[in-house]
């Protein structure tokens, strides 16, 4: 061991704190609070697990759903195309006078307004 005067700094000397030496010894009884605590956790973990399983049938009843809708749509839009294959008079779209017969934009008019 080192004298005072043979040490280059406080750093070099040796002290409780740093050689994590303690006064009283350590409880025994810390080992059920661990033990205690990560059966906490566990019990913890446990409920998130059925609630991720109950919230996982929910979303896919859900996409389900979805893709029940989407295929009636696309049997609905199916038959909306037959109908107009068959009287294209009946399945057109009414005129948007913004734009003129082949769709483009048409030509922006002036409208004055009195105040």
């Amino acid at each position: 061991m080192r004298s005072v005067t043979q040490t280059k700094s406080l750093r070099d000397m040796r002290t409780t704190i740093s050689t994590h030496a303690r006064s009283v010894p350590r409880q025994k009884g810390s080992t059920y609070l661990e033990v205690y605590l990560l059966d906490k956790e566990k019990q913890r973990l446990q409920t998130e697990l059925e609630m991720l399983g109950k919230r996982q049938a929910r979303l896919q009843e859900r996409v389900e759903e979805i893709g029940k809708a989407a295929a009636e749509l696309v049997k609905r839009a199916a038959g909306a195309e037959e109908l107009a294959t068959s009287d294209p008079q009946a399945a057109r779209p009414m005129a948007d006078p913004s734009k003129d017969v082949n769709g483009r934009p048409g030509r922006w008019r002036t409208v004055e307004v009195e105040y």
